[in-house]
């Protein structure tokens, strides 16, 4: 070590002195060159500018680089994706999806709030030279997003409910798409673009109409536990269909109005149609192929993620130079991807997260920017928007809601299926961007779609909660066993282990609900699937060999603490159990969350602190008050169900204060009592049980550390 210091020190002497030496060497080169170029001394003008001046000059070319290309554009980003975070977030909290929030902070960042507020820093921050580049980036960020809305669309389920999905999902594109042409014989005359055709906005308006969000959908599908049910089924069913049926209907509609003319129009449908063949009967099979290749992440070289990457590239160059639309071949590349879960969820890992953290929020921006709410202030423009939202909502809304119930369905699944398939979002923000740009919709039908997609997708939550209120059953309250909550599949396993001596005796039906929220409801549905997958997978493994039957509750969320308690509130478990953990800033191992459960439920609790349980032969029940007694019979019970021996620590001496039942029990089940004040005599347990009150207020029990391997069982118990 010192030998190495003092040849590092001799290293850098050396190399200073040499460096030195080559700089004196190389000034005599200079004076050739000074002698050919008459410069002036340098020492002349520092001594006559002014210090302030220096300041002023260097501060100007600061504010200069400011808006250079790179420094703006970098700038603009950041600002962009922490409106975003900002909005959506507060767009969860009042339980609303994330893309509301997104959608909100996009307008509100153009000028129909912080343009009108503060112009001059508008006009700094979004300059009309910047929005091209802004453009571009969102363009990019499209390709991407829609290739994995492509992924994500699995074509089975519409063959496994194809009549009924079928007939819902094209009666909620034909009802609103006719209802929207019907307006737009009103408003073509005053609000549509002077060069655009009626045949062209009548169009276009039908399909803005006609637009369901397939992955805001998803998502709050996901949210609301409703995967694994028909209503969940048939929607995610009805919204595949609509969206690929529209985004159809929408490349015709972009081929018609881009050729200028019904001849050259049709030319560009039959090479679309030709493409579309091509991407069908020979490139899918080929990408198959190459999807039992590349099953695993190992496989998965760079080479190949490359090639996959470009594949969605080539494909929206391709459509985009037949005179569709980048965004449908990017699209249709996703839907041809191979049908292998695993490379679909690799390949949506590594394009999502980038495509919507931070370009999607830029296409928000930027359509906040296009969307100029102060223009709908002159003549009777806001009476043509309520025109523009009613048929929306009645359209959308009546079309999805009587198709369902003709094709069977009781009134309720068909109003909320009218609930969830008038959701729009980020689907409809992108056709109108589309139409915006080839110039069929005019700034003040681009700002009223715009509101109404933000609209029709804030009221799907209240509306299905809504349905939920008017038709809600109320039940008999009956116990239903008992509720895990976990984050990690290894802690489930540990509650699961101690779930199985909570069962009172005599109860046949041991079920326990297991309770998993991944913390983020922007992944996609495929992540989610695998998610749910690893988590429950050991679970339902050491179920079976508990003899336990097992329900398992998944879902993406925004907010964990509100979702468990809601599943607490509505569930009226006997018991339920989490883990608990002492965070980065606290040793609290309790923790924000579940003090919140705690304090906003009356349930029985069981908090498990452990890194991990191994083996389970030795329970300690620390008795430090009357109050602990009452678990006596709650621990002795767990123990013997494990298999495991109870022994109690008495370090104030209560046992002898027992009563003589408690008395005659401690005897007849031979229960060891530790004595002695100090908690390392807890360390010989594989778990120590303690009343959480008693746990609260005990300080130095607090302090005492786990042994590795044991556990502390933190029990609040009612009953």
């Amino acid at each position: 070590m010192k030998r190495n210091a003092i040849f590092y020190i001799t290293l850098l002497i050396f190399s200073f002195g040499a460096f030195v030496f080559i700089t004196k060497q190389g000034k005599s080169l200079e004076v050739g060159k000074v002698a050919t170029v008459q410069v002036e001394s340098p020492t002349s003008v520092e001594s006559t500018e002014d210090p302030v001046d220096i300041w002023k000059k260097a501060g100007a070319k600061l504010w200069k680089g400011f808006h250079e290309p790179l420094p703006l554009l970098l700038l603009q980003i950041g600002v962009v994706i922490a409106a975003t975070r900002v909005m959506g977030k507060l767009a969860v909290i009042v339980r609303q999806p994330f893309v509301v929030g997104e959608i909100l902070a996009g307008i509100l960042l153009g000028p129909s709030l912080f343009g009108l507020l503060f112009p001059e820093q508008y006009q700094f921050l979004f300059p009309k030279v910047s929005l091209s580049s802004l453009q571009l980036l969102s363009q990019i960020g499209l390709v991407f997003f829609m290739f994995v809305v492509g992924m994500e669309l699995d074509l089975k389920i519409l063959k496994n409910q194809a009549d009924s999905a079928i007939l819902i999902s094209h009666a909620s594109i034909l009802l609103p798409f006719l209802l929207g042409a019907i307006l737009a014989l009103s408003i073509y005359k005053t609000l549509a673009p002077p060069e655009v055709t009626f045949l062209s906005f009548s169009l276009f308006m039908g399909i803005g109409m006609s637009i369901t969000a397939f992955p805001v959908l998803a998502r709050i599908v996901q949210e609301r536990g409703l995967t694994k049910t028909k209503l969940g089924g048939l929607a995610l069913t009805c919204a595949a269909s609509d969206d690929l049926t529209a985004w159809c209907l929408l490349a015709v509609v972009i081929a018609l109005v881009q050729a200028g003319g019904l001849l050259a129009a049709l030319f560009t449908i039959v090479l679309a149609i030709i493409y579309v063949i091509i991407m069908w009967k020979i490139v899918q099979p080929a990408m198959h192929r190459a999807g039992r290749i590349f099953t695993n992440r190992e496989a998965f070289t760079k080479m190949a993620v490359a090639l996959f990457l470009l594949f969605p590239i080539a494909s929206a160059w391709i459509t985009e130079s037949i005179g569709i639309h980048a965004l449908f071949g990017a699209f249709l590349a996703g839907v041809v991807m191979p049908d292998k879960p695993k490379l679909r969820t690799l390949l949506a890992e590594k394009v999502e997260d980038l495509s919507t953290a931070i370009f999607l929020p830029l296409f928000f921006a930027l359509t906040g920017i296009r969307t100029q709410i102060g223009l709908l202030n002159q003549g009777n423009l806001w009476w043509d928007f309520a025109m523009v939202l009613t048929v929306a909502i009645v359209g959308k809304f009546a079309g999805s809601t009587f198709a369902a119930k003709a094709s069977g369905n009781n009134w309720k699944d068909s109003l909320s299926l009218g609930a969830l398939m008038n959701t729009r979002g980020l689907m409809e923000l992108i056709v109108l961007n589309i139409g915006y740009d080839i110039g069929v919709l005019s700034s003040q039908i681009f700002s009223m779609m715009v509101l109404m997609a933000l609209v029709t997708t804030y009221m799907t939550g209240p509306s299905l909660n809504l349905i939920e209120r008017i038709f809600s059953v109320v039940k008999d309250k009956k116990e239903e066993g008992i509720l895990l909550a976990f984050a990690l599949h290894s802690r489930g396993v540990d509650l699961l282990r101690l779930a199985s001596g909570l069962f009172q005796n005599g109860n046949r039906t041991k079920e326990v609900t297991a309770l998993h929220l991944t913390p983020d409801s922007w992944i996609s549905g495929k992540t989610a699937q695998k998610y749910e997958k690893k988590s429950f997978e050991p679970l339902f493994k050491l179920s079976k060999e508990l003899g336990i039957r097992l329900k398992t509750l998944y879902k993406p969320s925004d907010n964990v603490t509100r979702d468990i308690l809601k599943t607490i509130q509505s569930g009226n478990y006997n018991i339920f159990l989490t883990g608990g953990a002492r965070s980065l800033f606290s040793d609290d191992v309790l923790g924000g969350k579940i003090r919140t459960l705690l304090s906003e439920s009356e349930t029985n609790a069981g908090i498990l602190v452990a890194e991990k349980l191994k083996e389970l032969d030795r329970f300690i029940l620390a008795v430090y008050s009357d109050k602990d007694v009452k678990l006596l019979s709650f621990a002795l019970a767990m123990a013997k169900k494990i298999g495991a021996k109870l022994s109690i620590w008495d370090p104030r001496g209560k046992v002898p204060q027992f009563s003589q039942k408690e008395r005659n029990l401690l005897k007849k089940e031979r229960i060891t009592i530790l004595k002695g004040e100090d908690p390392q005599i807890l360390s010989e347990a594989d778990l120590v049980i303690c009343d959480l009150e008693t746990w609260e207020e005990e300080t130095e029990f607090r302090n005492w550390e786990l042994s590795d391997g044991s556990g502390l069982f933190l029990v609040r118990y009612k009953d």
